[in-house]
């Protein structure tokens, strides 16, 4: 039985490690906004840099695991860094979704885990 246990247990480290490999960690960005465009959003190695309208969505990209500043520009050339940084952990998907405040106009974000380990 002891040998079937320690089988075991290398079986489940080494479907752990293919996940972690199968799982590519990356983020996209969504404006999820009625009337403001972002014309840089930047969040560690991933610098989008064209256009993202009302309503659009960037396809993925690839991005290591670590805690990021996010970084946006709109239409308004306010360059913003967001002041509480990302988590971003190793083998899953974020999108990252722009929206105003109703009540104070604001520009936040919100983070969605898209696809979990």
């Amino acid at each position: 039985m002891a040998v079937l246990g320690k089988i075991a247990v290398a079986i489940m480290a080494a479907f752990l490690v293919s996940c972690q490999l199968l799982f590519q960690t990356q983020v996209s960005f969504q404006n999820s906004t009625s009337s403001y465009t972002f014309l840089e959003i930047k969040l560690g190695s991933v610098d989008y840099t064209t256009a993202l309208p009302p309503g659009q969505q960037t396809s993925f990209f690839p991005i290591g695991p670590g805690l990021y500043t996010l970084y946006t520009t709109g239409i308004d050339g306010v360059v913003y860094a967001w002041p509480a940084q990302q988590p971003i952990a190793g083998g899953y998907s974020y999108t990252m979704i722009f929206g105003v405040n109703a009540t104070t106009n604001a520009l936040f974000y919100s983070t969605y885990i898209a696809l979990q380990r």
